[in-house]
């Protein structure tokens, strides 16, 4: 290690800095005291600190007079990267991601929640250690296959060389982010009281992730970690983040990620956002069993997994949703009906969180959302009809359409966004040099 590095001591000013850079790009020294009113020699020696870990690199800026160029500094994302991980039913998404929260390499291998922990964790991290190493190939437009068909390798942004990760390269990482498809105890990061993957209960994936690399590991919500995506790809000119958005996902389960503030509501515990088990407001479903235990679930009769059981009895062939939406988008006219119902049912229950919470956009995804207007219709419906006009008065209702991107970009911004503003874990990255 390099005694320049080995000495650094990451002070929380150094963060503030980072903070500055990320935010509002390229400064010039000058710059940089302006606007935090340090004295130059503290400029310079958070500067130094920055430019030694790697994570702030210099670079020739513009005269604002037309004069001399200008010595600046930048952020540098591409000093390392983020292992995100998405867990859904029947598959996972495996990616990593520069600091800007930028996919540079995506893998997806056919084992997930519905599957035994062991079994889906050990593809996982066959997949994961295979990218860490170098030997998938990772500049090509058609992708590799490593093993099989079923584990293709997907470059993301093959425009990004000079960044991205080559075949031979051994990527650093910063964090691990992995999101689930229930909810996660905020203190512990376990997996608790959840009828979709009970078999993961207390399957303590944060230690498992830290443990195997060495190195920070977060655990999230996907419903929260697609939100908090789409709450910055969203964002207006001028805007870093939606400050409220609501993301509600209807697949097999309905939950919803919320941002409020700018930030990931989770609630005392973790719990926030588990809009399926809310009681459907009418007759309609009032007297399914869920599969939580009780009844009048709206998951119950609009979740994917109802309306799955619900096409069964009625005799059609169907496994999957996907299948589901294949009817729907075909016109068959029991599967319409169902959809439609279902977007009226969450309808009701957005309507409910939109009177509560006031977001200005919402964002539906899952399964169920490729539906499009059959479902949302029924939720514009009762949206409309009953939350308060000022609530209405500038809301944006539209479907996500990018669902495993989505998740992987924001699983990358969640570790982001604790990661690059803790002073803890920037003095262990610096201690990683």
């Amino acid at each position: 290690m390099d005694k320049s590095v080995e000495n650094i001591d990451i002070s929380a000013g150094t963060v503030e800095l980072l903070t500055h850079l990320r935010e509002h790009g390229p400064m010039t020294r000058s710059e940089i005291g302006t606007a935090t009113g340090w004295a130059r020699p503290t400029v310079n020696k958070r500067i130094d600190e920055l430019t030694a870990i790697g994570i702030a690199q210099p670079l020739t800026m513009p005269s604002p007079t037309g004069g001399r160029p200008a010595q600046g500094f930048a952020f540098s994302p591409s000093c390392a990267h983020i292992l995100a991980i998405d867990i859904a039913t029947t598959a996972t998404t495996i990616a990593l991601c520069d600091l800007a929260g930028r996919p540079v390499l995506v893998r997806t291998v056919s084992a997930g929640a519905e599957n035994e922990p062991d079994e889906t964790l050990d593809m996982i991290c066959g997949a994961a250690d295979a990218m860490l190493t170098g030997k998938l190939a990772s500049r090509t437009d058609t992708g590799a296959v490593i093993g099989n068909d079923e584990v293709p390798v997907t470059v993301n942004d093959p425009a990004t060389t000079d960044e991205g990760i080559t075949a031979t390269a051994t990527p650093r990482l910063f964090a691990v982010s992995v999101a689930v498809t229930t909810r996660v105890e905020t203190v512990t990061g376990n997996i608790i009281q959840a009828p979709v993957m009970q078999h993961w209960e207390n399957h303590h994936l944060r230690e498992f992730f830290a443990d195997r690399y060495h190195i920070p590991a977060f655990i999230e919500n996907d419903a929260n970690a697609r939100a908090l995506c789409k709450a910055y790809q969203l964002a207006a000119d001028g805007e870093h983040i939606v400050p409220h958005l609501l993301y509600v996902h209807a697949g097999m389960g309905l939950g919803a990620g919320i941002i409020s503030s700018g930030s990931i509501m989770h609630g005392a515990f973790g719990a926030a956002g588990d809009i399926g088990h809310i009681h459907v407001f009418g007759s309609i479903g009032e007297h399914s069993l869920c599969r939580c235990g009780n009844t009048g679930c709206v998951e119950a009769t609009a979740g994917g997994w109802a309306i799955l059981s619900a096409l069964q009895a009625q005799g059609k062939p169907v496994h999957t949703l996907d299948e589901v939406v294949e009817l729907a988008t075909h016109g068959d006219i029991e599967t319409v009906q169902l959809i439609r119902q279902a977007g009226r049912l969450i309808g009701d229950v957005i309507s409910a969180c939109v009177n509560m919470l006031n977001p200005s956009c919402i964002v539906v995804g899952g399964e169920l959302s490729h539906c499009g207007e059959l479902l949302l219709n029924g939720i514009r419906e009762r949206v409309w009809a009953r939350v308060q006009p000022l609530a209405t008065k500038s809301l944006r209702i539209e479907s996500c359409n990018d669902e495993a991107q989505t998740g992987i970009i924001g699983l990358a911004y969640a570790a982001i966004d604790q990661g690059l503003t803790s002073l803890e874990m920037l003095q262990d990255f610096a201690r990683q040099q």
